[in-house]
């Protein structure tokens, strides 16, 4: 069996392609942005979440001489709650 040859594209028509992609590209310029938005979409409520619950939980600690029990309980908690939270912001629709 004889090995194919490679097709040769005209030159044109790849010359269109790659300008076709190009203009797509040039449209999402802000990509860089959007991604850092959904970032922080993500990001701060989860810690937040995390740290609100530490400190409650400290808080409650020092009162109680519980140990560590409620600092680990809210802290886990808020990160619960903040994963909720940025589930639901990026999983809704924006217009």
């Amino acid at each position: 069996m004889q090995p194919s040859k490679p097709t040769r594209t005209d030159p044109r028509a790849a010359v269109q392609r790659d300008g076709s992609r190009l203009a797509r590209r040039e449209k999402g310029h802000r990509s860089f942005w959007r991604s850092l938005n959904v970032l922080g979409m993500v990001g701060w409520p989860i810690v937040l979440g995390a740290v609100g619950g530490a400190f409650l939980g400290r808080y409650l600690d020092t009162q109680f001489a519980s140990g560590i029990r409620f600092t680990l309980m809210l802290q886990t908690a808020g990160v619960l709650l903040g994963s909720l939270v940025a589930w639901k912001s990026v999983t809704q629709e924006h217009d």
